[in-house]
């Protein structure tokens, strides 16, 4: 072997151990400690409010002829069966009509006892509200305007609460042969 023979074997052989050394420098650069830890199966579910009554989808009132002071009566209860506290408020709407509803007197109960259709048993704990109909339909427009406020507490058994209308003409002229159709609405929100 010349001397050329060597060096080109020398440098052949320094680039090869330069090639060894830096592969294994890049792979000792790769090594680390490490360490996980979790927490899985983590799940998340909505609570709800739930609102129902018991009017089977029929009107409480559906009178003809109210003589003035003649009084009708009607009672609903309400059922809150919702996983979330919650606060219940009542408020209506004149829905149509020749115009009856400020010569309606309207008085509102809330208590126990009664159902729809039969307030046999009715005891009352709250004067809701005392006025005419269009007195209620104009100042109880929606939950935040609300009439009463019944909290019931979420995930307890059903809580009820029967609400009692009591309904009359007023004795004035003007009320003859007028009518009128409204909506009494309860909302719940959670609170």
């Amino acid at each position: 072997m010349g001397i050329r023979e060597a060096r080109v074997w020398h440098v052949a052989a320094a680039l090869v151990s330069l090639l060894v050394v830096a592969l294994l420098l890049l792979r000792l650069s790769d090594a680390a400690f490490t360490a996980t830890t979790a927490n899985a199966s983590n799940q998340f579910a909505a609570g709800t409010v739930t609102l129902t009554d018991d009017d089977s989808a029929t009107a409480m009132f559906s009178v003809t002829n109210m003589a003035p002071g003649a009084s009708q009566t009607r009672c609903i209860k309400v059922s809150y069966s919702g996983s979330l506290n919650a606060n219940v408020k009542l408020y209506g709407s004149i829905t149509g009509g020749t115009g009856l509803g400020p010569y309606l007197n309207l008085t509102v109960y809330r208590g126990s006892g009664g159902a729809f259709g039969n307030c046999t048993g009715f005891t009352s704990t709250e004067t809701v509200y005392t006025g005419t109909l269009s007195g209620f339909t104009g100042t109880y427009t929606s939950f935040g305007t609300g009439a009463g406020s019944w909290a019931p507490v979420g995930g307890a058994p059903v809580d009820d609460m029967t609400y009692q209308f009591v309904a009359s003409v007023q004795s004035d002229n003007a009320a003859q042969g007028l009518t009128t159709t409204a909506t009494f609405t309860w909302e719940a929100q959670n609170s």
